[in-house]
């Protein structure tokens, strides 16, 4: 495969990834139902004061990403760095973006509870790779993609990677094969593999040989095993029966496949932030979509999780597609995209050579100020506490 292509098509999973995590931002939380009413079909960076008037803590600054690609952008530092998943810089990383003051968000942007507890762990001295999270959250997977690009053609090394980066913060069997399945999809698209329902089963085979091999190394720390054990790799092959449906019966039988895998709450919406229901949803939105721009628009109108579903969908079909196929209007309303290019880049090509990437922390710092002083001129002054909290993932 010719560089050029592949430069193309990591700048297009990194910067697809921000995209869709930026569009699903002021839509996390609400059902397809209330997006219609305040939005009708959202297909731009949108204000969330709109849907949040009675809760403005939950606004988010149009064009600008959450946590989700934070993370990512975390995780590319360490793989830019040491060429692997440093899970003491990575630690480093969040606390650094971290403020033990404010709740542990700091510049992190609609954190959880379970990843602030994390933060929490590790500013006291705790070990990274025993912080991890029982809770079947969609976290590990939506940060997971810059593993892909670090390494194209290692599955082993890969692998490790992703365990190595996850079970920072999550240890259930669900999460942790959620991330395998998106950085192994991910991988294989970069890699020119085509976008179609044998993908699906290459998928869920590397899913299925990865838990097996979770439950070997890590069984003693991993959740859920035992109950939980093959719903990934299940959940994903499941998918390609459902290719030919009408979309709304499709929709119904990924929440009705979820509820199969433990879901907790019971699932109810397929972008549920819960790994059977989000990752498969995001498949299915990929092979039955014709672009980016259609994908992307399909999943974060569905509501939920919406800036994790958009994020785990974006990278996919960015690594699809490429970096032409995002749209110039969401390319030119994201935050920060000068930023997270050049990381993409750095990480394709292996060097940072030649390219002034600007300091993550810096960066993220400002931009959350900036979030947190136009969310002041929108909120009264009693409803300012806890504006970046948002359920455990």
């Amino acid at each position: 495969m010719p560089l050029s292509t592949f430069l193309d098509r990591a700048r297009g999973t990194l910067l697809g990834l921000a995209v869709g995590d930026a569009l699903g931002a002021p839509l996390e939380g609400l059902s397809p139902q209330q997006i219609r009413a305040h939005y009708g079909t959202v297909v731009d960076y949108v204000d969330g004061a709109q849907a949040w008037k009675r809760k403005p803590f939950r606004w988010r600054l149009p064009g600008l990403y959450t946590d989700d690609t934070q993370q990512a952008l975390a995780l590319t530092e360490t793989l830019l760095a040491r060429r692997a998943v440093d899970p003491d810089m990575l630690a480093a990383l969040y606390l650094d973006l971290a403020n033990p003051r404010n709740g542990y968000a700091g510049a992190h942007r609609g954190v959880g509870r379970s990843f602030r507890f994390v933060l929490e762990q590790l500013d006291q001295g705790r070990p990274p790779l025993e912080c991890g999270q029982d809770s079947a959250g969609i976290g590990a997977a939506m940060r997971i993609a810059p593993a892909a690009i670090a390494f194209p053609d290692d599955p082993d090394g890969l692998f490790d990677a992703v365990m190595t980066a996850s079970l920072i913060t999550h240890r259930d069997i669900r999460s942790l094969s959620g991330a395998i399945a998106v950085a192994s999809a991910v991988r294989r698209l970069l890699t020119l593999e085509p976008r179609s329902a044998s993908l699906l089963f290459r998928v869920a085979g590397d899913v299925a040989a990865a838990e097996t091999r979770i439950a070997q190394q890590f069984g003693h720390v991993v959740a859920s095993i035992n109950d939980h054990g093959r719903s990934l790799s299940r959940a994903i092959a499941n998918v390609e029966s459902l290719l030919d449906l009408p979309r709304p019966e499709a929709l119904a039988a990924l929440v009705e496949e979820a509820n199969a895998h433990g879901a907790r709450p019971v699932c109810k919406r397929p972008t549920m932030g819960f790994p059977p229901a989000c990752i498969p949803t995001c498949f299915y939105l990929l092979l039955t979509t014709e672009s980016l721009e259609e994908a992307l628009i399909d999943v974060v109108n569905l509501g939920g999780d919406a800036d994790s579903a958009g994020a785990i969908l974006g990278a996919l079909a960015g690594a699809s597609y490429g970096l032409d196929a995002i749209p110039d209007r969401w390319l030119h309303g994201l935050r920060n995209r000068n930023g997270i290019d050049l990381r993409a880049q750095a990480l394709a090509l292996g060097s940072t050579e030649g390219l002034d990437i600007p300091d993550l922390v810096s960066t993220e710092r400002h931009l959350s100020d900036e979030e947190s002083l136009s969310r002041d001129k929108l909120m009264p002054p009693n409803q300012h506490g806890g504006m970046n909290i948002r359920p455990p993932r």
